[in-house]
């Protein structure tokens, strides 16, 4: 069993960015740390034939777990969080398709003294200085927060447990599924429709539910990737700091699939492009 992989849920319609994604993984990736991609079972026969440069190992969505749900915010949230059904790692790095590494990285970066992942979990306050300034009125991580809290009856701060990439243990989520929801009598897809929220967030019951059964030690850490979250956000922050500079920062970057660009490649690399992966 891997101490940690790289898991990737992707479908076609971000296959061009899975290749970017992979491409920086292959330039960045010192510990050769496995990289899995999960694609949606009709997407598979794209896939299998058009992306064998890559050393990765290809799976189906449905060799994790089946699912029917049609939204797909909640869809790739049930395979994401059914990665230790797997038995494949003790620890994963789940990644979404619109990022790219930007430097070097090691296991070590999310694993302390060889044994025990890092947990994402902060107060956000950069992010919430975001929202004030570009004049978003709502607070996705804390709605998401207010309603799984009512379930699993935690309080306290409002920690985020984000953004993406999120690093989980595969006993915590075991732990959630099997212990929690078994005594409840739901599957993880019937607690997601269950919850009184329209965006609920996979990385809040991780959080929350760690938080409350404290299954492993929990060592917190800020986000790995600079994430632009909104297209009023990356217009104001454009010019703050270059690849390079944002590099001795972060691990990566995000331009979130959301952000409405009508040409998302040449609107990063007009910004980026002097330290494009070649």
């Amino acid at each position: 069993m891997h101490k940690i992989i790289l898991f990737i849920k992707t479908y076609l319609p971000d296959f061009e960015k899975t290749k970017i994604l992979l491409a920086s993984i292959e330039k960045y990736n010192q510990d050769n740390i496995p990289v899995y991609v999960s694609v949606n079972d009709s997407d598979y026969p794209f896939f299998i034939k058009n992306i064998d440069d890559f050393n990765i190992e290809l799976i189906k969505d449905s060799d994790i777990i089946y699912c029917d749900l049609k939204d797909g915010w909640r869809y790739q949230q049930v395979i994401k969080s059914s990665v230790y059904k797997l038995g494949i790692c003790e620890n994963y790095l789940c990644i979404d398709a619109d990022s790219e590494f930007i430097r070097p990285f090691y296991t070590d970066d999310f694993i302390y003294e060889g044994n025990t992942p890092y947990t994402i979990m902060h107060e956000s306050k950069p992010f919430l200085e975001m929202i004030e300034r570009i004049g978003m009125k709502r607070i996705f991580f804390k709605e998401a927060l207010d309603a799984v809290r009512a379930d699993l009856k935690t309080s306290g701060k409002y920690w985020d447990y984000g953004p993406s990439p999120y690093l989980w243990n595969s006993y915590v989520w075991e732990h959630f599924n099997q212990d929690y929801l078994g005594r409840i009598g739901k599957s993880f897809q019937e607690y997601l429709l269950s919850i009184h929220n329209e965006s609920p967030s996979e990385c809040v019951i991780y959080g929350e539910y760690l938080r409350k059964t404290k299954l492993i030690d929990i060592i917190p850490i800020e986000n790995f990737f600079k994430v632009f979250h909104f297209k009023k956000q990356y217009d104001f922050e454009k010019d703050w700091l270059d690849r390079e500079q944002l590099s001795k920062i972060y691990m990566g970057i995000i331009l979130q699939s959301n952000m409405k660009l009508k040409n998302r490649s040449s609107y990063f690399l007009k910004y980026f492009k002097k330290y494009a992966i070649k």
